[in-house]
């Protein structure tokens, strides 16, 4: 046996020694307090390469066959991380107790130090992987199997961006290239038709969303050998470019970004829902015969959320028409993969993409016209590049629809805040939020600059404001007359506000540019993210400094 790991506890000080590829590694004596996600470790072991590689897990079935299941030892340590995460992850702090940046950081670093542990537990138990180009010849003859009307575009390895879609003719905008019927798609439907159809109809969570449901449906899939899908399932990613797959140094680069606090609160939400469903498969007698029982692992689970979250699209539930938004007040449909439509990439441009309730297709047109040879792309959204990042694992810097959220609220202690509130709600804005920051010449959204007007109000100029919504509703617009009192202070605001979200970045535009020419990968999405960002606050500057001019 070769020891991995000593931790030597003098009083409230660490001493640790670890081993590498090279040799013994000793670490500096620091402080307990600044190791907590080591106070339960005192010693780690591994045999030695040469005496054979210790495993929690066996394969069971015989030889060359069978699932890889964990020893009764480590199936025991794993279930009782899982109940330290569901704890940890469900524990719901005081109401007057809001979390500061620090403290949410401090228990996204527990949480991620657990789920490091459940990893190192479950490391034996991978879903299958094969060549993705090797699986562009079965998955084409299954899509023809399905129905699935192909024109003018083949799979093709775009390199770092991984597959996609390219031209082989000219295609001209408005034709359609994609029709995929719904029997070839992975559904919320299809997922209450497969064998977790009983728990998704009793679930609460199952319930109520539908991505989760979704993800849970895949994950099934992948590893059901008779699966219907299993061409599709095998063409996919193995990994995904999300903040799943990151890890805390990687995060730790969007340092004073307002996507950091989501990112982390992200991760704790699946790391929740891993939990939960872990302790749920189980628990349940009749999960026993489930294939998705024995390779619900962290990765696996994270895995099936990415690839829903990078690809799931919304169609009509089944017997309606279309898909309706919430503000119709009908059904919205429910979520979905569209095999083939999912293997285009995003660019900027106009939906091309509908549901034809008549075919029972979903199809999608040539947003505009393509070349042969050239990539085929579609646009995905209006979402912002932070949305993007979080949850398709990319930045897209041309992105017209891009936005920085800046927080600001009325303090309850303002004299004039009732009035203040007041004449918000005539607008429909809360008293507190985030207001958005776009680019372009016009960089202050209309919310706000309204907000900061009525935030930097007197009390006449609230009087004269309150009690007519339809004027009111002019404070949304550049060239309103607030009052020269009202607008200086109003500019002067927001100036000194976007100059102290620049200043609190630790690296300047030109820095995160200059980065970005070595960097790849993750640390690549962050500068891209990054860079946006600042010109966005970089452009806010440049208006804000001509409006206090004038």
């Amino acid at each position: 046996m070769r020891i991995l790991c000593v931790i030597c506890c003098i009083g409230s000080w660490i001493s640790c020694l670890t081993i590498n590829r090279v040799g013994w590694a000793p670490l500096p004596i620091l402080p307990l307090l600044l190791l907590p996600h080591y106070t339960d470790i005192i010693i780690i072991t591994l045999p030695t390469r040469k005496m054979g590689k210790k495993s929690n897990a066996k394969r069971s079935g015989g030889r060359g066959g069978g699932v890889t299941k964990l020893l009764p030892h480590a199936r025991s340590q794993l279930s009782a991380l899982v109940d330290d995460i569901f704890k940890k992850c469900t524990k719901v702090p005081p109401v007057a107790a809001a979390s500061t940046p620090a403290q949410e950081w401090a228990e996204y670093m527990e949480v991620y130090q657990l789920i490091e542990n459940v990893r190192e537990l479950e490391k034996d138990i991978q879903l299958p992987t094969y060549p993705r180009m090797e699986q562009v010849g079965p998955f084409m003859s299954w899509m023809k199997e399905k129905n699935i009307m192909v024109t003018g575009v083949e799979i093709w390895d775009f390199g770092a961006h991984g597959l996609g879609l390219q031209a082989k003719e000219d295609l001209k905008q408005g034709q359609e290239v994609l029709a995929v019927p719904l029997e070839a798609m992975l559904t919320e439907d299809t997922a209450k038709k497969s064998y977790l159809g009983p728990l998704m109809e009793r679930d609460p969570i199952l319930q109520k969303m539908g991505n989760v449901c979704l993800a849970l449906h895949v994950l099934g899939e992948r590893v059901n050998s008779q699966s219907p899908w299993e061409p599709y399932l095998r063409i996919l990613p193995h990994s995904y470019s999300t903040i799943l797959y990151s890890t805390p140094q990687q995060l730790q680069g969007l340092q004073s970004s307002p996507v950091l606090e989501e990112a982390v609160k992200l991760f704790r939400i699946i790391a929740r829902q891993y939990s939960y469903f872990y302790r749920i498969l189980h628990s349940l007698p009749e999960a026993k015969s489930w294939p998705i029982k024995d390779y619900f692992t962290f990765d696996a689970y994270r895995w099936a959320v990415s690839t829903v979250m990078t690809r799931q699209n919304r169609i009509p539930m089944s017997g309606s028409d279309g898909v309706k938004s919430d503000d119709d007040n009908v059904e919205v449909g429910q979520m979905a993969l569209i095999p083939g439509w999912d293997m285009t990439n995003h660019q900027q441009g106009t939906f091309s993409t509908d549901y034809d309730s008549k075919r029972g297709n979903s199809v999608c047109l040539a947003q505009r016209d393509f070349h042969s040879g050239e990539e085929f792309t579609i646009h995905y959204t209006n979402r912002p590049n932070s949305d993007l990042f979080l949850h398709n694992g990319f930045v897209y810097p041309e992105n017209q629809n891009d936005s920085l959220g800046v927080k600001l609220g009325v303090s309850k202690k303002d004299a004039l805040y009732q009035e203040k509130v007041e004449l918000l709600m005539c607008l429909g804005l809360p008293s507190s939020g985030t207001f958005q920051l776009v680019p372009g010449p016009h960089p202050i959204s209309p919310q706000l600059l309204a907000f900061t007007r009525i935030f930097c109000m007197d009390k006449e100029s609230l009087e004269k404001w309150r009690g007519d919504g339809v004027r009111a509703k002019g404070l949304m617009h550049e060239d309103c007359d607030v009052g020269t009192s009202t607008q200086d202070k109003t500019w002067a605001f927001l100036h000194t506000r976007v100059a102290l979200l620049t200043r609190a970045y630790p690296t300047s535009l030109e820095d995160d540019v200059a980065a970005l020419t070595s960097a790849s990968d993750f640390p690549a999405l962050v500068r891209s993210l990054l860079i946006c960002e600042k010109k966005i606050l970089r452009d806010a500057t440049t208006y804000l400094a001509a409006r206090i001019a004038k």
